[in-house]
């Protein structure tokens, strides 16, 4: 193995792994783990801090830090991030770049798939043909690669498939194969998840300019109906105030069958009363998530390849690439939250500034 996690501990199932296991890196903060451990969660150990921009870093055995600041003779400075590692290092234990070097010896990569020696500069191992890059260091692997009929290498719009799934991250075998039919000429498909999320989806997937438009979309209209909901609601805060509570228990057989009478008529004209309003905004919400579930997929292809290519443009190390390229995309859970949080928090005040204002005129 070109890096050594052994007896490294899992931070999935606690257990030491060793060499000759299949361990994964994640592509995002550098948490080596179990590979089988990695799938059965779906997720990095640390999936929770990427957000923070959290990155592994391997322990040095409790060595007491240097006081003196210039590095040491027998160190070696990543060309990555500039952080000191010991001189023996294959990879830095900040960042999780790999070393081009060994003690002034070229690393010759060694194939995963056959384990054939190749030389240090070569792409491709020259008995089967797999190829090396990635294979040890910083991205040991791609795991989002995982189910998907695709090779990293195969094409999708210019841009490699092994980029493109470490972009998507979650579910990218799925996106994988909506996005190849986006190349070969598909106009649309649909997403259930931005069907039923929708606007804040497409926070969560980082599109952050389709959501911003969906997020005004939804509460525009939302403000529109709200003068349809509020007409519901007093229908509704009618019927509960007048015939919510009733002693039963202290009343006679002939009061309780009037009562009943009652409430079933009082029923009847409340249903006649919401039930176009209800359907009115029942259909205008199932419009607007329609057609935020059939763009959703085609935005999503834009941006990703946008983003690749822009990072691809703008860095030329393969690790810092791929690292880019993976903290650019993935998800976020925070953005989910705030968009869930802001909208809600922007159409109730509208709502209240408008009654406010009516009441005040």
């Amino acid at each position: 193995m070109p890096v050594n996690y052994d007896n490294l501990i899992c931070p999935h199932c606690g257990k030491a792994m060793h060499d000759g296991e299949d361990v994964v890196v994640c592509p995002v903060c550098a948490t080596p783990q179990h590979r089988d451990c990695w799938m059965q969660v779906g997720h990095c150990a640390n999936d929770s801090l990427h957000a923070s921009g959290y990155v592994w870093q391997k322990e040095t055995n409790n060595r007491t830090p240097e006081t003196n600041t210039a590095p040491a003779s027998d160190s070696r400075v990543c060309h990555i991030c500039g952080s000191e590692n010991p001189n023996d290092s294959l990879h830095c234990g900040n960042c999780g770049a790999l070393f081009g070097e060994n003690k002034s010896e070229n690393v010759n990569p060694v194939c995963a798939h056959c384990g054939t020696n190749n030389d240090s500069d070569a792409k491709h191992c020259k008995n089967c043909g797999a190829p090396l890059t990635g294979q040890g260091g910083f991205f040991n692997a791609n795991p989002y690669m995982r189910n998907s009929e695709f090779k990293e290498d195969d094409l999708i719009a210019g841009q490699r498939a092994g980029d493109v799934a470490l972009y998507v991250q979650a579910s990218a075998h799925r996106y994988l194969r909506k996005f190849r039919r986006f190349a070969d000429g598909k106009k649309l498909s649909f997403n259930f998840a931005a069907f039923f999320f929708a606007p804040y989806w497409f926070f969560y997937r980082k599109i952050y300019k389709a959501g911003a438009f969906f997020i005004v979309l939804f509460a525009t209209v939302s403000l529109m109906l709200s003068g349809i909901t509020l007409n519901a609601s007093l229908h509704v805060n009618f019927f509960i105030e007048n015939y919510g509570v009733f002693d039963y228990e202290n009343a006679t057989e002939a009061e309780i069958a009037a009562y009943e009478k009652e409430v079933e008529k009082a029923s009847a004209e409340l249903f006649d009363n919401i039930k176009k309003p209800v359907a009115i905004i029942g259909a205008v919400n199932f419009g607007m998530s329609l057609i935020a579930a059939l763009a959703a997929d085609r935005l999503y292809y834009k941006k990703v390849l946008a983003d690749i290519k822009a990072v691809s443009d703008a860095v030329k190390d393969e690790n810092m690439r791929k690292l880019m390229i993976a903290r650019k995309g993935g998800l976020s859970a925070l953005a989910f939250a705030a968009s869930g949080l802001g909208y809600n928090i922007f159409v109730d005040a509208m709502v209240y500034a408008a009654d406010f204002i009516t009441n005040t005129l």
